[in-house]
């Protein structure tokens, strides 16, 4: 039983870690300073506010909900980074982690300029925790710039934690996207990368636009291709799919899904052979046990299966999928 209990923990911990080691790049809105995370099942608030070292009483108002709000599988939240979670100096106690956090530079900035924009850090300090010899960047090098501060008790994400803040930094960076992105807002955005494919922080109503959603096929077809060019192994396999509700993909394009036997995080391209409708989705992790997912292949969120063109009130629907084998 002792082990059992252990192996359901260790894979909670993997998919935590897959989901959101992808979403420690800063982020700003209104000149307030935020990570990106994705709701994985069984999360809520509390759960959330534990992996991010922050009161749910802070994280509830910073997205427009309530301490009673439930959370949906695939929702976006963003999490605040205040005194309590986000440092620059210091050791940690006995009990604590520093998990670096990252800036993606963009064209034309120098360490000085990023430096004022977080806090005032200085230039000495970007140069040591990154390892510079010298203060030439280039655009869209991942830079850390401060510390998600955690309690190892509490948050997956402490496996990649520091002791002392002012060494080099060890952990490894974002992978980044290149490839342009664009949005049909008036006001300039601030690009940013949400590792490892590259995102525009817009106001909460505008629509993100990006090569992969003008087709439809979704947010994740960039790092579709990324996961393929870097795997030797590919496989394509065809089953039932079914349908989970969630916020996320209505603006974004952002789709998710649910899947046996394939590492979290891992990009699938779904296509429902009735029309040739494709998509591309992220992993969140596996089906739950019960007898509604027997015989599935896979879950999509239902953002995904209206570009699919399958009708949410199918209980089933045939789907093929494909996908890089790490």
């Amino acid at each position: 039983m002792k082990k059992l209990l252990f192996t359901i923990f260790s894979f909670v911990i993997a998919v935590t870690l897959a989901a959101q080691s992808s979403d420690l790049v800063i982020q700003s809105e209104a000149g307030k300073l935020y990570l990106n995370h994705t709701v994985t099942a069984k999360e809520n608030l509390y759960s959330v506010g534990r992996l991010y070292n922050i009161s749910p009483k802070e994280i509830a108002p910073f997205n427009g909900l309530t301490l009673t709000s439930g959370l949906e599988l695939g929702q976006p939240l963003k999490i605040p980074l205040s005194a309590s979670n986000f440092a620059q100096q210091g050791t940690a106690s006995a009990d604590e982690a520093f998990v670096p956090l990252y800036h993606i530079v963009e064209e034309k900035e120098g360490l000085f300029r990023i430096g004022q924009n977080f806090n005032k850090v200085s230039v000495n300090d970007l140069k040591k925790w990154n390892s510079l010899s010298g203060e030439g960047l280039e655009k869209g090098q991942p830079l850390v710039v401060g510390f998600l501060k955690v309690k190892k008790s509490q948050s997956a994400l402490a496996v990649n934690g520091l002791k002392k803040i002012g060494d080099a930094v060890k952990a490894t960076p974002p992978v980044v996207n290149t490839t342009p992105v664009t949005s049909n807002s008036t006001t300039a955005p601030t690009t940013v990368v949400s590792a490892p494919v590259q995102t525009t922080v817009t106001p909460q109503n505008t629509v993100i636009t990006t090569s992969a959603q003008t087709d439809g096929s979704g947010f994740f077809k960039e790092l579709y291709r990324q996961q393929s060019s870097i795997n030797d192994g590919f496989r394509s396999t065809t089953g039932s799919g079914a349908i989970f509700k969630s916020t996320s993909g209505w603006q974004d394009a952002k789709y998710y899904a649910l899947m046996n036997n394939i590492t979290p995080g891992t990009i699938v391209r779904v296509t429902n052979p009735l029309n040739s409708r494709t998509i591309f989705a992220k992993v969140l992790g596996e089906l739950p046990p019960g007898k509604e997912n027997e015989g599935l292949l896979i879950r999509i969120s239902n953002a995904g299966a209206a570009e699919l063109k399958v009708n949410e009130k199918e209980s089933k629907f045939s789907a093929e999928v494909s996908y890089a084998k790490s």
